[in-house]
C-alpha cells in the first residue's frame, strides 16, 4: 500500500521541510526548495530482526583488496577495492571523469566481468572513446540505460562484478518519484544502488556532476551513503588532473593522486616535483616553496605572490589554491608585527600547479613570498619554509616534521627553516642544514638583513 505525500527539499544540502521557506535554516541559501512527491510504501522492505549482540561475539570480515592496477588510484583508496563498495566520483564536466573511469573498468575486466552503463552518451560513443584509449577487453561491458531496474536484471543474469554508472544524475529507478536528476531520485537511486552492492557483494563506481561551488551535484546525504568520495579536479585547459579522496571508509581521506591527460589517456605523474615546482634551481622574489601534507603524502609546492601599488586608490586582495581567511589575516600579521604597511598595496598569492592547499604549515611560505615580492628580494637559493605563523608573529609546530623533511631532501634542497619547536622532534641526520626559529622577525632578519 503506497501513500504519498508533498514535502519540500533544499537543492544544496538536502534539508526537508514540510512547507515552502524561502532561506533554507541549513545551508542558508537562498530559493533553493523545491516541491516534490513522496512515498511511503508499506510492506515492501521487509528487514530481518537482529537481536543485540557484544561487539567481541562479532566476528569482523578480513577485506580483500582488489589491486586494479592502477598505482597511484589503488593508493588514494587505500590499496585496492573492497568487495560490496560503492564509489562516487565528482568533477566538472569535461575534466575526464568518463575517462578515468573506462581505464580503471579496463583494468578491472582483466579480473571479472565489468559493465559500463553510460545513460549519457550512447553505446556507440563509449566504444569510440575505448578504441582511442586502447581499452579492448573480451569482459567489459556497455550498456546505453538510464532504469536501474533494468540495469539490476542484467547485473544478476550476467553476474557482473564490477559496475560503472555513468552518471547519478541521469539514471531513475520507479520507486522514487520526481524527473531525474531531482533530490527524490538522487536519493532513491543512491540507496538503491547501494542495496545492489551490498547484497550481490559487487563494486560499484558512480559519477556525480559537481555544482558551480565545486560540490557535488544534490543532496548531501548523497555522499553519506556510499563508502568512499573521490574528487577529480583541474583545469580544463591544463593537462594535469588531481584525484582526491575526501571520505573513505575502508582507507585514509585527504590523500591526492595526479595523472597527466594525453591523447591516449590518463597517465600517472609520481613524481610532483617537476609539475609543482617549475622554478626549482631558480631564486625568483616572490616565490618560495613549502611541504604541505595531503592526506600521508607530502608535496613541495610553490607558493607565488605579487606585490604591486594600487590603483585609484582601492586595494585588491586575491588568493588562489590558498585559504582566503588564512591570506587575510597573514596580511594582518605582515602589517601589526613586521610593520610593513600593505593598505596602499594589491596583493595577490598563488598556489602553482592548481592546487588548493589547506595545511597551516605552509604560512611561513606565504609570507615569504608576500614579503619577498614587496621587497623585491629573491628569497634563499633552494630553500624550503615550513611553520604555522600565529597571530602574534611565532611560528607554531607543526606536524610529521621528519615527513616533511625527508621529502625536501629527496627534491635535493639545501635548506631548511622550521620552527623552533620541532628542532627536537628531528630524528635523522640530513644532508642539507635545518634552521629553527621561534618568530616571523627572526627569519624575516635572518634571510634580509
Amino acid at each position: 500500500m503506497r501513500h504519498a505525500i508533498i514535502m519540500f527539499y533544499c537543492s544544496n544540502c538536502g534539508y526537508k521541510s514540510v512547507k515552502w521557506l524561502g532561506k533554507c535554516p541549513l545551508c542558508e541559501g537562498w530559493e533553493t526548495f523545491f516541491e516534490e512527491k513522496e512515498e511511503l510504501r508499506d510492506g515492501e522492505i521487509i528487514k530481518e530482526k537482529q537481536a543485540p549482540r557484544l561487539v567481541k561475539d562479532i566476528e569482523g570480515k578480513d577485506y580483500n583488496r582488489i589491486v586494479t592496477g592502477i598505482d597511484e588510484f589503488d593508493r588514494i583508496i587505500g590499496g585496492g577495492l573492497v568487495n560490496g563498495e560503492i564509489i562516487l566520483i565528482g568533477g566538472e564536466p569535461g575534466v575526464g571523469k568518463s575517462t578515468l573511469l573506462l581505464e580503471i573498468s579496463s583494468a578491472l575486466a582483466a579480473k571479472a566481468k565489468t559493465l559500463y552503463v553510460s545513460a549519457e552518451e550512447s553505446p556507440h560513443q563509449v566504444s569510440l572513446r575505448a578504441n582511442r584509449l586502447n581499452t579492448q577487453d573480451s569482459n567489459l561491458y556497455i550498456l546505453g540505460e538510464d532504469n536501474l531496474e533494468t540495469v539490476f536484471g542484467y547485473i544478476k543474469e550476467h553476474g557482473f562484478k564490477f559496475i560503472v554508472i555513468d552518471s547519478i544524475q541521469v539514471v531513475w529507478n520507479a520507486r522514487s518519484e520526481g524527473p531525474k536528476g531531482s533530490v527524490s531520485q538522487l536519493k532513491g537511486s543512491a540507496d538503491y544502488l547501494t542495496q545492489i552492492a551490498k547484497s550481490l557483494n559487487v563494486v560499484i563506481f558512480v559519477v556525480g556532476h559537481v555544482t558551480k561551488e565545486g560540490v557535488i551535484a544534490g543532496p548531501k546525504l548523497l555522499e553519506h551513503i556510499v563508502d568512499c568520495v573521490l574528487y577529480f579536479e583541474g583545469e580544463i585547459l591544463s593537462n594535469y588532473r588531481i584525484l582526491r579522496a575526501v571520505k573513505n571508509r575502508f582507507g585514509p581521506t585527504g590523500d591526492i593522486a595526479v595523472f597527466e591527460m594525453l591523447s591516449s589517456g590518463l597517465k600517472e605523474v609520481k613524481k610532483t616535483t617537476d609539475l609543482f615546482l617549475p622554478h626549482k634551481d631558480e631564486a625568483i622574489s616572490g616565490s618560495s616553496v613549502v611541504c604541505v601534507i595531503e592526506g600521508l603524502r607530502p608535496l613541495l609546492i610553490e607558493l607565488q605572490s605579487l606585490v604591486s601599488k594600487a590603483s585609484f586608490g582601492v586595494v585588491r586582495r586575491r588568493s588562489l589554491g590558498f585559504d582566503f581567511n588564512r591570506f587575510s589575516l597573514l596580511i594582518a600579521i605582515i602589517e601589526k608585527r613586521l610593520k610593513m604597511s600593505l593598505s596602499s598595496e594589491d596583493v595577490f598569492l598563488n598556489v602553482a600547479g592548481g592546487l588548493k592547499i589547506n595545511d597551516p604549515a605552509a604560512d611561513l611560505g606565504a609570507v615569504i613570498a608576500i614579503i619577498s615580492s614587496y621587497k623585491e628580494k629573491e628569497p634563499p637559493l633552494s630553500s624550503a619554509f615550513i611553520a604555522e605563523v600565529g597571530l602574534a608573529g611565532e611560528l607554531r609546530r607543526v606536524s610529521n616534521i621528519n615527513l616533511r623533511l625527508k621529502e625536501i631532501g629527496r627534491a635535493g634542497f639545501a635548506r631548511c627553516f622550521i620552527p623552533e619547536s620541532n628542532l627536537k622532534d628531528v630524528d635523522a641526520k640530513f644532508k642539507f642544514k635545518i634552521e629553527g626559529f621561534s618568530s616571523l622577525k627572526e627569519v624575516i632578519e635572518k634571510i634580509w638583513r
